[in-house]
């Protein structure tokens, strides 16, 4: 098996587990999400925050709960950017063209709203467009971030490509 079939089946394999993550995450009911969203942003406030722990139990709670919305469109965010990145490159191993790019970037908006569909389905959550145009904005990162480490191979391949024929 060649180099690229191996690191295409890497990548299916990413994208797959990926994909696994967002919709468990999304299966999770809303109070269970919201447990895990606060127990993260705690655990995030900890490692920040060098007063947390002399803080009351009600400045603790406050400071969590302004930080969950933020925190929460970040996690939509990090995680479509994350299959995008993945999708990008999968793409790109049959050939660094915009179509490529434009075909993963699609794939992954569109799993993102088939994401929001599934929540609709899921106790106390409910599948929001502004979600989906949130989660557009992580894939688009994600597309962008592979778009310029592949240009960056390409360069630094020519280049070395470029200093072994002039030997």
């Amino acid at each position: 098996m060649n180099k690229r079939k191996i690191i295409r089946i890497i990548l299916a394999v990413l994208i797959v587990l990926n994909m696994a993550a967002i919709f468990c995450l999304s299966a999770q009911k809303a109070v269970q999400s919201d447990e895990t969203s606060a127990g993260f942003i705690t655990a995030l406030c900890k490692a920040l925050v060098s007063r947390f722990d002399s803080l009351s139990p009600q400045e603790k709670e406050n400071l969590v709960a302004s930080l969950s919305f933020a925190v929460r469109k970040g996690a939509h965010m990090a995680e479509f950017a994350a299959l995008s990145f993945l999708c990008s490159l999968f793409a790109a191993s049959f050939g660094v063209k915009p179509k490529n790019f434009a075909a993963a970037f699609v794939f992954t908006v569109f799993y993102a709203a088939t994401d929001e569909f599934h929540q609709l389905f899921v106790e106390g959550r409910s599948g929001q467009l502004s979600d989906v145009c949130v989660d557009s904005a992580g894939a688009l990162l994600g597309a962008g971030a592979a778009i310029l480490l592949c240009l960056l191979f390409l360069k630094l391949f020519k280049r070395k490509k470029s200093r072994n024929s002039a030997e």
